[in-house]
């Protein structure tokens, strides 16, 4: 099940990055600004040819759709109108004559007016962006830092134990009063996930509450607080329940597109909890319902290929790969041992966000024989040695330029970076974890620690 990240990131938009739209409407944006130079850079005043692109890529880079694209005039100004499917954050690559200055990432929405203006070369230290969605999200982000100072210390055990939910609760009504008085923006669709998701677990009941509050005012809920909702409803009533908090958004449900994206949740889902034959069942009649969506029909796809190659309890394919130690991982040499493969670029800011979570899972489980893979997509040694040159290296990592890269993501399916497979110790598959799914794999651990305590 996949979780949508709630901050700014720098990130060309690429084909791992995917989203389905049965909407044939284009949202309409425009976009204008100024644009300058330095003087230390050009002393000429002359602040044409400046490039502003928002595009889709391919993992190579190759450009597929432009959703933006403008060119300042002498002065530095330029306009322009970004088309789009759907609200979203998108990144804005600001070049000139092949050079490219900076990526700043930014807001589009429907009705919204954009503003961006800054100066070359130090494009991110000087830029200025404005609009409406924007603003709102500037403070969000604002909120978000003010949090994550307290979560380091409820981490840290700074903050006794008796105190931490009144600090969980006191945050969570923040960020619920920000989603109130920002309603509409995706600043306060994020800061609704927020509020919800800091009430997890302890005071379950404010949270249905909260999520009770957000479909009756939208009929929809946002694909993060869906997640929240099957997770309790999974765990307090089963799989059954989970499927019926879904049919439940199903019914009330007054967008096509929502319909069909609970649906595929409900899909991932079942496929999550090895209900096989439901699944076939399911994606037979999602394939008659979208035969036009081409999207959709390759979600389906490979939907279906993960069935027959990486359905949880599969044993997971046979791979060798040759390490940067110069040895080889391989199933044979993780037999017997539960093992977490990840596949990644080094250079996604999500990833490289996510790394001190990963060092932490392995030290707490490796006294049960856990073993981490990592293999870097579109990388190269020097980058490899760069990115650990101020990390400890505690597992193996496959030697960039020693495998086919395109076969070994077609081979796994691999449509989301980074992408990690549990395998138990005896080679099955456990579950598949795309992006921001941490929880997941903390309970696939568990699951493999109760066999093998029943085992022996």
């Amino acid at each position: 099940m996949k979780l949508y990240q709630t901050s700014f990131i720098v990130l060309i938009v690429t084909a791992f990055s995917f989203g389905c739209s049965s909407e044939p409407n284009k949202i309409q944006v425009p976009i204008s600004g100024q644009m300058k130079v330095d003087s230390s850079l050009d002393s000429s005043g002359d602040y044409s040819g400046i490039e502003l692109l928002i595009a889709f890529q391919t993992a190579e880079g190759a450009l597929q759709d432009t959703v933006f694209y403008a060119r300042t005039d002498e002065d530095g100004f330029y306009s322009g109108v970004a088309t789009i499917d759907e609200r979203d954050i998108y990144p804005v690559i600001i070049s000139r004559n092949s050079n490219t200055f900076g990526v700043i990432n930014m807001i589009i929405a429907e009705g919204d007016t954009v503003e961006l203006n800054a100066e070359l070369p130090n494009v991110s230290g000087t830029f200025t962006l404005s609009s409406y969605e924007n603003d709102a999200y500037k403070t969000y982000n604002r909120l978000e830092r003010n949090f994550n100072r307290v979560a380091l210390f409820i981490n840290a055990g700074a903050i006794g134990s008796d105190s931490v939910e009144v600090e969980l609760q006191k945050w969570s009504d923040l960020y619920w009063t920000f989603h109130n008085d920002k309603e509409g923006t995706l600043a306060a669709d994020n800061a609704a996930t927020s509020a919800l998701s800091l009430l997890q677990g302890w005071n379950d009941s404010l949270m249905m509450q909260r999520m009770d509050s957000l479909l009756t005012k939208d009929k929809r809920i946002s694909n993060s607080v869906r997640q929240l909702g099957v997770h309790y409803h999974a765990e307090t009533g089963g799989l059954d329940a989970a499927i019926s908090f879904l049919d439940s958004l199903e019914t009330i449900s007054d967008s096509n597109e929502e319909r069909m994206n609970i649906r595929m949740t409900k899909v991932e889902v079942l496929f999550d909890s090895a209900r096989t034959e439901q699944v076939s069942e399911l994606l037979a009649q999602f394939k008659t319902d979208y035969s036009s969506n081409e999207n959709v029909m390759q979600w389906a796809n490979n939907v279906e290929y993960d069935l027959d190659v990486l359905a949880p309890g599969q044993r997971f394919p046979d791979f060798q790969l040759q390490t940067t130690t110069g040895s080889i991982a391989s199933n044979e040499s993780f037999a017997g041992a539960p093992f977490l493969i990840e596949i990644t670029r080094l250079d996604n800011p999500l990833y490289q966000e996510q790394f001190e979570r990963t060092v932490a899972i392995y030290q707490i489980y490796r006294s049960f024989g856990l073993k981490v893979l990592t293999v870097p997509i579109y990388s190269s040694e020097t980058r490899v040695n760069a990115f650990f040159q101020e990390r400890t290296k505690l597992w193996d990592v496959v030697q960039p330029g020693s495998f086919d890269v395109d076969q070994f993501l077609d081979l796994y399916n691999i449509n989301q970076l980074p992408t990690r497979f549990l395998i138990n110790d005896k080679g099955e598959i456990i579950r598949r974890y795309e992006g921001t799914e941490y929880d997941e794999i903390v309970r696939g651990l568990q699951q493999i620690i109760t066999q093998q305590e029943t085992e022996s």
